[in-house]
């Protein structure tokens, strides 16, 4: 039988008297068979992974973590790449694009007596940069992210927003100002950094922007005194008498927010892409974590009539 609990911060499958643990962001006690990172968000992993004897991660996530976060990995790293699977004695691990940042992956986990679809942070919508996620058929366990799994939550489609983007960076310099588009480094900094200069404008970006560029889209651009800024959320970057802000992200966070323009882009699926997500798995079960994991549970199974929970926990996550 597999198990699917929470535990040191992470999620822990197991079967067969082997164990899996993804994205562990406390320290871990056990010798794991492996351990998965899905992506190179801080709220993913922690350091310790490098006392890890395997570790697998997309080699975009790897570069993240060595030469922008500073983890030192050794030997124990496998690089992962989409739809290659990687064979063990007893199980198999399968990465897939979870189209969430740069380097974000799914992994299929598959045992002789079933298999387990963890989804990490995902987003099934296409992008200038990433193509969306897509589910994995009739697995038996579904591990589902739930950030936006609230009703509440319908993003427009993203070429109506990049739309906006566009239109709004155009009016803010006809008007003689600057425009800073702030937004997480990792994800919206290489999304924007991308559809800005695609349609011709002179971008400059704060600290942690360019170094993730030059990493992940080998940008080689020197930060300047551009007519509009991509960067982090809070931005790092001195903040003009002439400067506009407009906050990138999918909810809207804290009063600093709240003062400043709102676009809602996200790096997530909406409630809508994850409901379809569920429903197109055909799942045995599904478990959801992390933000709205609870109303979304409810939601496909009393919607749905699907084997849908909240991810059981074993050691505080």
């Amino acid at each position: 039988m597999i198990s699917v609990i929470k535990r040191f911060g992470g999620i822990e499958v197991s079967c067969c008297g082997h164990s899996i643990l993804v994205d562990p962001t406390r320290k871990f006690i056990g010798n794991y068979d492996a351990v998965l990172i899905t992506h190179g968000h801080s709220d993913h992993y922690t350091s310790h992974i490098s006392k890890a004897k395997r570790v697998i991660m997309s080699n975009e996530t790897l570069r993240i973590l060595r030469e922008f976060r500073g983890l030192r990995l050794g030997a124990g790293v496998i690089v992962a790449y989409p739809n290659r699977p990687i064979a063990f004695d007893d199980f198999s691990v399968v990465p897939l694009n979870a189209g969430h940042v740069m380097g974000s992956l799914m992994y299929l986990i598959e045992f002789k007596y079933g298999s387990v679809l963890l989804t990490g942070d995902m987003n099934v919508e296409d992008s200038i940069i990433l193509k969306g996620a897509e589910p994995y058929p009739d697995v038996d366990i579904l591990v589902l992210e739930s950030t936006y799994g609230d009703p509440a939550y319908h993003f427009e489609p993203r070429n109506n927003i990049y739309s906006d983007i566009i239109d709004l960076a155009e009016r803010t310099i006809r008007r003689g100002l600057r425009l800073i588009f702030s937004g997480f480094a990792l994800g919206k900094g290489q999304e924007l950094y991308k559809l800005l200069t695609n349609n011709g404008f002179n971008v400059a970006m704060d600290e942690n922007v360019h170094s993730l560029n030059r990493i992940l889209l080998n940008s080689r651009t020197i930060p300047n005194n551009g007519d509009v800024v991509v960067a982090d959320m809070p931005p790092r970057i001195r903040v003009r008498n002439d400067s506009v802000i407009a906050l990138v992200t999918g909810g809207a966070p804290g009063e600093w927010i709240r003062k400043h323009i709102h676009i809602q882009l996200s790096s997530h699926s909406d409630f809508d892409g994850l409901v379809n997500f569920a429903i197109d798995s055909r799942a045995k079960r599904i478990y959801t974590i992390y933000g709205h994991s609870e109303k979304l549970a409810r939601y496909l199974r009393l919607e749905y009539g699907l084997n849908s929970y909240p991810i059981p926990n074993g050691t505080l996550i």
